[in-house]
């Protein structure tokens, strides 16, 4: 099991350790997330709860007020296993709170900000770039998070028993699923982690659930349903991931790898060279091409792609813009060029998303 993104001193800002996170704000310091969701009703600092009693789901939000800092936690129960809480937060000051042991696995879906897990007395894990974390904390072995004011956090973590894993996702015979299961059944007694790069599939959805559009049942409906696309995504690519590598990027590489992310996501028509991503950057075309693939888990010209074919279905299923538009307003000069990249991205041609259309 690979240890990353080792720090070998502790935070030394000052920080008030009776306000903590979520767990503090809601039922106390040193609960754990069983019980902060149990005294959802009865917390002082929820703005809004909902349930849904038909499919078995509760959700809440926390409000951050003005002189905290700005932003929110939404919490969803999704039945008797499953915890999940969004991220979209900056604090005025440093926060740190305890996490007592509980026997679950946690998936943290990093987007931005900077928190520093201390997993041991000796060992600190910083989670500063997009990164899918895993890891078991057993009963009786506690952990502290810490996040540095002005850091805006925007991550998505699921909570689940490792029974529900191994028995809705993997199935009976565990085929395909050695190190998942490796990892689930690793012996007790010791907290274990593993860290990987997030891929821009696992970007997207824990996105897309940071944005959640809807409140009440439907708020609820579709983080469960956008939950079990993560959990689904991030089992099946769990033993083909790559660990992070064991290089450290500076906060500066990292806004800089942003930038260049941003970059593509605008640019695109025509498609930009490497040259300018990396001017765009601030940083040179070796360091980009490196840092981009371990930072993001795909190369700079696949993301460029993906974010160019993206924009080619929004348009075709808008059915008003011909082909050799939608062409050109994605980077291609040729019609049959971008057909042939459509066709091989999606598996189907540009006609065939307006024949799937039509009533």
């Amino acid at each position: 099991m690979r240890l990353t993104n080792r720090k070998e001193a502790r935070p030394s800002d000052p920080v008030d350790h009776s306000k903590g996170l979520f767990r503090t704000a809601i039922a106390g310091a040193g609960r754990s997330i069983s019980e902060a969701f149990a005294n959802l009703e009865r917390a002082s600092n929820i703005e809004r709860i909902a349930r849904h009693p038909h499919r078995k789901l509760v959700g809440a939000r926390v409000l951050l007020s003005p002189q905290e800092g700005e932003g929110y936690w939404d919490l969803t129960q999704i039945g008797d296993d499953v915890y999940v809480v969004i991220e979209n937060f900056v604090y005025k000051d440093p926060r740190v709170e305890v996490l007592p042991g509980d026997g679950l696995i946690q998936l943290y879906f990093k987007l931005t900000g900077d928190l520093t897990m201390g997993v041991s007395r000796t060992e600190l894990l910083r989670l500063n770039r997009p990164s899918l974390t895993i890891y078991g904390q057993p009963k009786g072995i506690d952990i502290s998070e810490w996040t540095p004011p002005s850091a805006r956090e925007r991550c998505v973590a699921i909570v689940v028993r490792p029974e529900y894993l191994l028995s809705n996702f993997m199935g009976s015979s565990l085929e395909g699923f050695t190190r998942l299961q490796e990892f689930l059944t690793a012996a007790e007694g010791k907290f274990q982690y593993l860290q990987f790069p997030l891929s821009a599939q696992l970007f997207e959805l824990a996105d897309k659930l940071v944005k959640n559009p809807y409140i009440g049942n439907l708020g609820l409906m579709f983080t469960e349903a956008l939950t079990m696309q993560l959990l689904c995504s991030a089992v099946a690519c769990f033993d083909s991931l790559s660990g992070l590598p064991a290089e450290h990027y500076s906060p500066r590489e990292l806004k800089c790898l942003e930038r260049a992310r941003d970059f593509l996501m605008k640019q695109l028509s025509p498609a930009p060279t490497i040259r300018q991503v990396a001017r765009s950057a601030g940083m040179n075309e070796t360091s980009l091409k490196r840092g981009f693939k371990a930072v993001f888990g795909e190369t700079v010209l696949d993301f460029s792609i993906r974010c160019r074919m993206q924009h080619a279905l929004m348009l075709l299923r808008g059915q008003r813009t011909p082909v050799a538009r939608v062409a050109e307003a994605c980077g291609y000069r040729h019609q049959t060029s971008f057909a042939t990249a459509f066709g091989r991205h999606f598996g189907m041609r540009p006609k065939d998303v307006r024949r799937n259309l039509r009533p």
